[in-house]
């Protein structure tokens, strides 16, 4: 179920509210003097087209596969695109379809069934990876014999209409590709020249099939599930939530990290099919976006000299997935800056990235492990320490820094491994991104809590191109500061303020209450007086900032249950948004499985999802969002940090 965002969002919401309203653009945030910096959204898809591709005979086994196609095209036009062109693009019109037809099989038969061999596999030596001790492979679903590539669809100028932006799809069907075959080609790093023309003619003759067939119909099924108030998703087997795989390679094929990756024998040969898959459609100027096969995707991000991909089976919008290998990319970006990488590329090809990052290991498997069901980094926000607000405001006042230090950029007081308070120059904010570095930086490390450390590191969304240096000193074994300079030779300096620093919040016993606050940050649902309520997520647009209560049973760490919630709620708010091709934002959503139901709420002020019993009445439902919404505006000044100081 779902409605449409209202230009004026009201804090109440009501049974009545749940019936669809004509389609309105989503609501911006509200301006706050919140220290973090908000991330621009991703631009959601204007328009997606699934239509199947006739089979081919392939030509050298006699067998036959069959291929699907999906096109999203991209915000930005190209070029060499005709004001017509760009008509149909901005009215969600301008999708291409890969059709064709079964008269001429041998035309196309060799390029489909190698490209389709090819991602097959990639796919089974996944699959073959994830067989080691204590990991076990998903079993097959009814669509698992398809394997889709989807890529930005982009082509050269001389093909006649440019692409830039839009996705592209090949299924092998069901009929597999014999898997002699398919190893073979996956051990081809190098393209052949038939698959790189089989490629351009099957994308050329897109062009004098395409088909509006697939856009309206599913503009029809918009229409009939908001109609319907409310849609029940299949939920995938238990067994189903294999743990995700994550890989970097250059773009020479090297391989640099594998996290999750079971079996350290095939490696290199998964890391050649991939680099062979994105060269095939780099060579169009195109990029590879992702390959499914049944509820398997193998989502690519390319960031030159860079190539992530991760693998999952959870059911999850693609968006997620491409967030977790952002992190991965800036997690290594906060070791090596964006500008070494360059430069040692450019020097050398095959530069073996894998020793610069040695010791870095720890701190990727552990924001990878964060990844998986701490909301905060689905949200981009952060979750500060629940405490009084005076309090936080006699820390921050104790933080306030002298008017000598000309360059330093950030202080912190982090208690719990959370933001106590935060203090920043004047019409200077902070990324959530760069803060999650940072945090995961001092969890990971045991050695950062013992001694005073002068650590320089980069802060990807400050300046990808140069290092900062921080100061850290753990005054309690829970409670420390953080001061972020531009200077390198700061360190001396801010050790003798962290004297004058650590006297201040002394006085009124400020860090013993500060460390009483630790033991009571978390709570349960409970506190809203909702009998019904389950779990909640609370997400402040304007301050971003984010606020939830402890998980509870049956949503235990490392549970079934607690990866299929979190991709629940992954799932609504890709409705909400409409990043995945819908046809508008949503104001709310309605989504509900057997074992739960989670209500998407998304107005001016903040984002909320509701997690509730399914059987749970539609009025009932309203009512426990409602008092959701009323206990964190009630509690507001204890759960977020409002009015930062600036200096």
């Amino acid at each position: 179920m779902g409605t449409t965002p209202g230009d004026s969002p009201s804090a109440t919401l009501s049974p009545a509210a749940l019936s669809p309203p004509a389609s309105s653009n989503p609501s911006t945030p509200p301006r706050s003097r919140s220290p973090f910096h908000a991330p621009r959204p991703s631009a959601p898809s204007t328009s997606v087209s699934s239509l199947s591709v006739s089979t081919y005979l392939d030509a050298g086994t006699g067998g036959s596969s069959s291929a699907a196609a999906s096109q999203i095209p991209s915000p930005s036009p190209s070029p060499h695109r005709t004001p017509s062109a760009r008509k149909h693009r901005r009215n969600g019109t301008g999708s291409r379809s890969l059709l064709g037809s079964g008269s001429a099989p041998g035309l196309l038969a060799p390029p489909v069934a190698s490209t389709a061999s090819t991602a097959m596999a990639l796919l089974d030596l996944d699959r073959a990876a994830s067989r080691s001790p204590g990991v076990s492979s998903a079993p097959g679903s009814p669509g698992e014999g398809s394997t889709l590539l989807a890529s930005s669809g982009r082509t050269s100028p001389a093909s006649g209409s440019s692409r830039k932006g839009k996705e592209r799809a090949v299924d092998d069907g069901a009929n597999e590709v014999d898997e002699a075959e398919a190893e073979a080609v996956g051990h081809v790093v190098p393209v052949p020249s038939d698959v790189r023309r089989g490629l351009r003619e099957l994308v050329a003759r897109s062009d004098d099939r395409r088909s509006s067939r697939g856009v309206g119909g599913r503009e029809r099924a918009v229409s009939r599930a908001a109609a319907d108030h409310v849609q029940t998703l299949p939920v995938p087997p238990d067994r189903g939530y294999s743990p995700r795989r994550y890989y970097v390679l250059t773009n020479a094929g090297k391989p640099v990290l594998a996290l999750n990756h079971g079996n350290d024998s095939d490696l290199s040969e998964m890391m050649g099919i991939a680099q062979a898959l994105i060269s095939i459609l780099a060579e169009d100027d195109d990029r590879l976006r992702s390959i499914s096969r049944g509820r398997t995707r193998i989502t690519f991000t390319l960031k030159a000299p860079l190539y992530l991909f991760a693998v999952s089976d959870w059911g999850e919008p693609e968006h997620v997935m491409r967030m977790h290998l952002e992190y991965v990319n800036l997690q290594i970006l906060s070791v090596v800056t964006q500008s070494q990488l360059q430069r040692a590329f450019a020097r050398r090809s095959n530069f073996d990235l894998s020793r610069l990052l040695e010791g870095s290991e720890p701190f990727l498997n552990k924001l990878v492990e964060q990844c998986q069901d701490d909301l905060s980094f689905f949200t981009t926000t952060l979750q500060p320490l629940r405490m009084p607000p005076g309090l936080r405001d006699t820390a921050a006042a104790a933080l306030m820094p002298p008017a000598k230090f000309k360059d330093l950029l950030y202080v912190l007081l982090i208690a719990g491994g959370r933001i106590v308070t935060l203090l920043r120059p004047r019409r200077h904010a902070v990324h959530p991104s760069d803060m999650h570095l940072l945090l995961n930086t001092l969890a990971t490390s045991a050695t950062l809590r013992t001694v005073e450390t002068w650590l320089p590191m980069c802060l990807p969304k400050f300046n990808p191109a140069g290092f900062v240096h921080a100061y850290i000193s753990f005054v309690r074994d829970d409670v420390g500061l953080v001061f972020i300079s531009a200077d390198r030779d700061a360190f001396e300096s801010l050790c003798q303020w962290r004297v004058s620093v650590v006297d201040h919040l002394k006085k009124d016993n400020a860090l013993d209450r500060i460390e009483q606050c630790i033991k009571q940050h978390s709570y349960t649902v409970s506190v809203v007086g909702s009998p019904g309520l389950r779990h909640f997520v609370y997400k402040s647009r304007g301050l971003i900032q984010l606020t939830s209560p402890d998980w509870e049973e049956p949503y235990l760490p490392g549970s079934v249950d607690r990866k299929r919630l979190v991709t629940l709620y992954a799932r609504v708010q890709d409705a909400l948004y409409a990043r995945s091709g819908q046809s508008a934002p949503l104001k709310l959503v309605y989504m509900a499985t057997a074992h739960e139901a989670v209500l998407g709420w998304l107005t001016k002020p903040f984002e909320l999802y509701v997690t509730v019993s399914p059987h749970l009445p539609m009025s009932a439902v309203v009512s426990t969002a409602n008092k959701v919404a009323k206990w964190v505006n009630a509690e507001e000044s204890r759960l977020f940090l409002k009015d930062a100081p600036v200096f």
